[in-house]
C-alpha cells in the first residue's frame, strides 16, 4: 500500500437562512471577500475567502425554505486578529452581538460573538510577539 498524502483543510460551511445578508456581513464584519459561488437548483454557496490563503468559510443556503437550527454541538468560528477593538468594533457595526466581555488570557485578549444568525465567532489577539502574519 503506497502511502497517501491526508486531506488539506481548506473550508468551513455554515448553513444560513439568508445567504445574501449573511454575505454581507462576513464581507463588513470581517473583510472576506465573495470569491466564488455555487448555484444549484437545490442550494446556493457563497465562498468567503480572506487574505494570504486563509481557510474559507463557505456559506451554504437551502432554496426551498426549510428552517435552518443553530445547535450547540461545534465551537466558534475562530478569527486571528492584529486589533481585536477595531475588529470587534467592524463586526459589531455590521450586526454582530457581543458575548460576555473582552478577556485577557496570558497575553492573548479574546472577544465572542454572534452573527446575525446566530453562528457564533471567536476573535482573538495573540499579543505582541506572536500577533497573526
Amino acid at each position: 500500500m503506497s502511502e497517501t498524502t491526508p486531506a488539506l483543510f481548506t473550508f468551513v460551511k455554515l448553513t444560513v437562512a439568508d445567504i445574501d445578508a449573511a454575505t454581507t456581513f462576513f464581507e463588513k464584519g470581517f473583510g472576506l471577500t465573495h470569491a466564488d459561488t455555487v448555484d444549484t437548483p437545490t442550494f446556493r454557496e457563497h465562498m468567503m475567502t480572506g487574505s494570504k490563503g486563509s481557510t474559507t468559510i463557505v456559506l451554504f443556503h437551502w432554496k426551498d425554505g426549510r428552517t435552518i437550527e443553530t445547535g450547540n454541538g461545534y465551537g466558534p468560528v475562530g478569527m486571528i486578529s492584529r486589533d481585536l477593538d477595531a475588529d470587534l468594533a467592524r463586526a459589531l457595526a455590521a450586526g454582530a452581538k457581543q458575548k460576555g466581555e473582552t478577556v485577557q488570557f496570558g497575553p492573548a485578549r479574546i472577544a465572542f460573538v454572534n452573527t446575525p444568525e446566530g453562528h457564533e465567532i471567536e476573535i482573538m489577539q495573540m499579543g505582541e510577539r506572536s500577533a497573526a502574519a
